[in-house]
């Protein structure tokens, strides 16, 4: 389906790609590159009226493996980086300041500061404290950082976590986290585990091992609803988690053939779930039944006395399923995010460089929305 996405090449292959937490105004994100030189940072802005993007690059010497955004200061952002010639596993991070968008011959990155530890592979903000503190993991550790002045406030060892099978074929160590918009903790996965880690005290809050078949690669956490996350994995499903009661996954999702590299709540409406995959697509579902629309649903089912009411909430309210399959890459799709400025705007970024920014199908707001 290509009907309302609009789609944006870069000159070189890239790995990540995120949105501009703190523009709420309008839809903006980040993409860096990994050529074998003159790599980047690229900002495109969307403008859904007109249906096209605005796009400047600024200039970033090393190869970009991961992007955070402050959701506090649109101009401030992390890379995860290395040289093409080092070993990936000595990438370091630096927090930029960029110019503002008026400045557009500008394309000067400025240096804030540097986080001392090498190897680390992501860096997720506070949602809470936003521009204060800082979680950064490596294959092996978690750590809590502030930034003013930069310290290092907790290190985990959680190695033992993600080794706990050692003629298991998954990746024995840590490969994707997200920080809990409910509370000061953690949730990792890696091999072919699902952990959690309280971040004032340290301690380790469960752990599930064999959430999935093969190596997991992702996971999400849904903002409206606590306990609950979504992980993908190489075994080509995502499952979806009651972190209180580990036993069985709450919904498996189905509808990839191959790893799947991200998944994604959206952040209004918790039904919608992006998925994207190394077999080219992004996929949006609905997980209607395990989100918090599922409440809304149930109150007012349960205070109707009108037959046609109940009529309508039971033929028209939206079904779990897939609702479409979005297939303009021709590579792995290594992200798929939502846009913080209009919740029915997502953007997706495949190894080829080429981003596609798209929208939820007008049949399926209008379900949402009950119009």
């Amino acid at each position: 389906m290509a009907e309302s996405s609009c789609v944006h090449g870069l000159r070189h292959q890239a790995r990540c790609l995120t949105s501009v937490k703190a523009s709420t105004e309008e839809s903006q994100f980040l993409v860096g590159t990994v050529g074998t030189k003159d790599n980047g940072v690229c900002l495109l802005k969307y403008d859904d009226e007109q249906a096209e993007v605005k796009s400047i690059m600024y200039a970033h010497a090393d190869e970009v493996w991961d992007i955070a955004s402050c959701p506090a200061d649109e101009n401030l952002f992390f890379t995860v980086h290395s040289r093409v010639s080092e070993n990936p596993r000595q990438k370091k991070v630096t927090l930029w300041r960029k110019p503002v968008w008026s400045q557009e011959n500008d394309t000067s990155l400025v240096k804030v500061t540097r986080l001392e530890q090498e190897g680390i592979k992501r860096v997720l903000w506070d949602p809470v404290k936003e521009n204060q503190r800082v979680v950064s993991f490596d294959p092996t550790h978690i750590r809590l950082h502030d930034l003013d002045p930069v310290s290092t406030t907790v290190s985990l060892d959680v190695s033992q976590t993600f080794a706990s099978d050692p003629n298991s074929p998954s990746l024995r160590e840590i490969q994707n986290a997200v920080w809990s918009p409910h509370e000061a903790a953690v949730v990792a996965v890696g091999d072919q585990c699902l952990a959690g880690w309280d971040l004032r005290s340290g301690e380790s809050q469960f752990v599930r091992q064999k959430a999935h078949k093969s190596t997991i690669r992702t996971v999400d956490y849904n903002a409206n609803k606590p306990h609950h996350v979504a992980t993908g994995g190489d075994d080509a499903e995502v499952r979806i988690w009651d972190i209180r009661h580990l036993g069985e996954p709450i919904m498996t999702v189905s509808g990839h053939t191959h790893w799947v590299w991200s998944v994604a709540f959206n952040t209004f409406h918790d039904q919608l779930l992006l998925t994207s995959s190394s077999d080219t697509l992004v996929n949006l579902h609905n997980v209607v039944s395990v989100s918090s629309a599922s409440y809304l649903r149930n109150e007012q089912v349960s205070d109707s006395t009108d037959a046609d009411a109940d009529a309508y909430w039971n033929s028209y309210t939206p079904t779990d399923g897939l609702i479409c399959t979005y297939d303009q890459h021709e590579d792995s799709v290594y992200s798929a995010v939502w846009s913080p400025a209009d919740t029915w705007t997502f953007a997706s970024l495949s190894y080829a460089g080429r981003i596609v920014i798209s929208q939820v199908p007008p049949d399926e707001r209008f379900k949402i929305m009950g119009v």
